[in-house]
């Protein structure tokens, strides 16, 4: 439905064939992430976080070979912020590498919260840590040549969010699916506060440049924003009938497919997510070893911070694949947590 409004206002005479190649491309992320007999393959449910690791370092290793194939032909690329992509040499804007990244440096926060409770799969647990310095290795590294604020800043927030999860995840069940998405909308619409201030700090103790001190709330999403959550409901069927302060995209994955597509397509996008939220909560208070829930929890705050700060329908499709293909195998593991469940249940 995006895509057709992109063939309405004339920017792709190909759209056409571009709506069924991406559309068969997500749905099969998705259907391939869900059919995979996690049980049926050596190691469940530790080979859930080895498929995905899979998935992730790909993108990571993509963002370090672009970056590093850039820096030979453009050394002033922390200045200019413009990547060329190591595939088709196109240039790309630095944060179309950042929600990778950011994924990347979430690894720290899974073997900081699974350490207590490596004894359940030490083995796995050694083999994870390993895996786990690669990817923040290479992510913290390039996180800093790109002064992508992102990473750092969510990094921080899902430390926190995480321990806060851990710790009263089986109190919460009074919070309803509806609330915590709402919730967690408003945390959104508000981090880039939280961003200018480690930004700020980071910046003073000389980790960045002053382009941390200078941009913060500066970078025009907040006048976004406010726009936006006006004018959507003054253009219910999108077309991108109302002109933005700044950028041309809202960069909130919910808020863009509202401006592109209409409402109705946002409405059932929230569904699909919402609906994978309540698998992620079963995950959350299952018997699963603690690094497998641990795992996904961090993975899942770490994507939906990421759908809550970009484009990401319009400014990648493959990461919305991605995310697609999470949540099948979220969907899967948690309806192999219900069937454990039913049959463990005392007759």
């Amino acid at each position: 439905m995006v895509s057709y409004n992109l063939l309405v206002l004339g920017e792709d005479q190909d759209v056409l064939l571009l709506i069924v190649v991406q559309t068969v491309r997500v749905t099969s992320f998705y259907i391939v992430g869900f059919l995979i007999n996690y049980t049926r393959l050596p190691g469940y449910p530790y080979n859930t976080i080895v498929v995905m690791s899979s998935l992730v370092g790909s993108t990571v290793f993509y963002s370090g070979l672009s970056v590093l194939r850039t820096l030979q032909i453009r050394p002033n690329l922390p200045k200019v912020r413009i990547y060329l992509d190591y595939w088709t040499n196109r240039e790309m804007p630095a944060t179309g590498v950042g929600d990778f990244l950011f994924l990347g440096l979430l690894y720290i926060v899974i073997v900081f919260y699974a350490y207590r409770h490596k004894k359940e799969s030490q083995i796995f647990y050694i083999f994870f840590v390993f895996v786990s310095a690669i990817f923040v290795f290479f992510s913290f590294n390039i996180t800093i040549l790109l002064q992508n604020r992102l990473a750092l800043m969510g990094t921080a927030i899902s430390f926190v969010t995480i321990g806060f999860l851990l710790q009263f995840g089986s109190k919460l069940k009074f919070i309803t699916l509806p609330l915590f998405v709402g919730l967690f909308a408003i945390v959104s619409v508000g981090v880039n506060m939280l961003e200018m201030i480690l930004s700020t700090v980071l910046a003073q103790l000389g980790v960045f440049n002053k382009r941390f001190l200078s941009q913060g709330t500066e970078s025009g999403r907040f006048d976004n924003y406010q726009v936006a959550l006006e004018k959507i409901w003054q253009y219910p069927f999108g077309g991108r009938e109302f002109n933005l302060p700044s950028t041309k995209w809202v960069h909130n994955l919910w808020l863009d497919v509202a401006y592109d597509a209409g409402l109705l397509p946002m409405f059932l996008l929230l569904l699909y997510f919402i609906l994978h939220i309540n698998c992620l909560f079963k995950i959350l208070n299952s018997d699963l070893p603690k690094i497998v829930i641990v795992y996904f929890t961090t993975l899942s705050i770490g994507i939906l911070f990421n759908m809550s700060l970009g484009p990401i329908i319009q400014g990648s499709v493959f990461e919305f694949g991605m995310t697609c293909f999470f949540l099948g195998i979220v969907a899967r593991l948690s309806g192999e947590v219900e069937i454990s469940k039913k049959y463990s249940a005392p007759k």
